[in-house]
């Protein structure tokens, strides 16, 4: 006698395959904790990377949408110190002015916003 056909049994097989292909490509990165505060001038994203020290690779990356942050800890053989975030970022924000500072593990990011509303009037 046959089995039946289980479609959701099928699905989850594909699941884990594109798990494992993903997986393979992005690397182990963890997902470091992060806090964003908004204001009425200005967003600030606080994101915690333990274990990183102020020589290691920091990278961040941002447009008018999203905030990619990475880091690695390069001193250490193991994986263990590999983080990616991405961050995605409210409309009328001046990406060219952030700052940012690294002290004690801890990113934090100063984005300021726009002063000038944009209203449209519907007709």
């Amino acid at each position: 006698m046959a089995k039946a056909w289980d479609p959701f049994k099928e699905i989850a097989n594909f699941q884990k395959k594109i798990n494992k292909k993903v997986g393979n490509l992005v690397g182990g990165y963890k997902k470091p904790f992060s806090n964003i505060r908004h204001s009425q001038y200005f967003v600030s994203v606080d994101v915690k990377l333990p274990g990183i020290d102020r020589k290691e690779s920091i990278v961040l990356d941002a447009d008018h949408t999203k905030l990619i942050v990475g880091a690695i800890d390069r001193s250490r053989a193991s994986k263990d110190n590999r983080y990616r975030r991405v961050i995605y970022l409210p409309p009328g924000l001046l990406i060219e002015k952030a700052k940012a500072k690294f002290n004690d593990g801890l990113l934090s990011i100063y984005i300021p916003k726009s002063k000038v509303k944009k209203r449209v009037k519907i007709k």
